[in-house]
């Protein structure tokens, strides 16, 4: 009897044990799927850096002050069904100057020092939420190409869900207008999330640009 009973706790033991291991297998499946929604990209650390404590749903950068074209971004965030509204989503935005390059000021407390390696995303950067309603608004100012003049001008985004999806990039807010915007370049667009190219609406000084954002449009392993 004494044999027997040993075996039958071997025999649950080992079944635990499977149990678990299979278990442990599949936990680690999904963190590794939830870590890698929308495909790595470079700096996304830099999501975080510098983050306030309290984000609102409006947001005037700093390069507000600089001589340029006054822009608004603004648009509602959609979940992935594009009707039904998605509140406290956090919207991360960074851009060059107006003369197209990422600059360090110490004297903002946004500004982000290069790394090891020269990289920044410069002091026009910041953060909204958007509002119980999904909407968004950024104040600042329109942003210029990259001094060779290859690639459009345009702000970079990144999103964060309120949940445990990691952060992923989504297209850039480009211009209807920009002539670098080619056909070619237009064409090779993914549309992530839904369109990023802006058609500016002049409202005094003002230039509105509207996006509307759906989240997982076009993000490889959305869930």
């Amino acid at each position: 009897m004494k044999r027997l009973y040993k075996i039958g706790l071997l025999i649950v033991l080992y079944n635990f044990s499977i149990s678990c291991n299979a278990q442990t297998k599949e936990i680690n499946k999904t963190t590794i799927k939830s870590q890698s929604v929308g495909g790595a990209f470079e700096n996304s650390e830099f999501t975080y850096y510098g983050i306030p404590k309290s984000i609102s749903s409006t947001d005037t950068s700093t390069g507000w002050n600089q001589n340029g074209q006054k822009i608004l971004l603004t648009g509602t965030v959609y979940q992935i069904d594009g009707k039904t509204s998605a509140p406290d989503v956090l919207l991360y935005y960074y851009h060059t100057n107006t003369n197209g390059r990422y600059l360090h000021k110490t004297e903002e407390k946004r500004s982000m020092p290069p790394n090891e390696l020269g990289q920044t995303h410069g002091y026009i950067r910041g953060w909204v939420k958007t509002d119980s309603t999904g909407k968004y608004y950024i104040y600042t100012v329109k942003p210029g190409s990259y001094p060779n003049f290859d690639e459009p001008a345009h702000v970079h985004i990144t999103v964060k869900e309120p949940n445990d999806i990691n952060e992923y990039y989504i297209d850039d807010f480009v211009f209807d207008d920009d002539k670098l915007l080619t056909s070619a370049k237009r064409n090779r667009l993914e549309n992530r999330c839904g369109s990023g190219v802006l058609r500016l609406v002049q409202k005094d000084e003002l230039q509105i640009g509207e996006r509307n954002i759906i989240l997982g449009l076009n993000i490889p392993d959305y869930p």
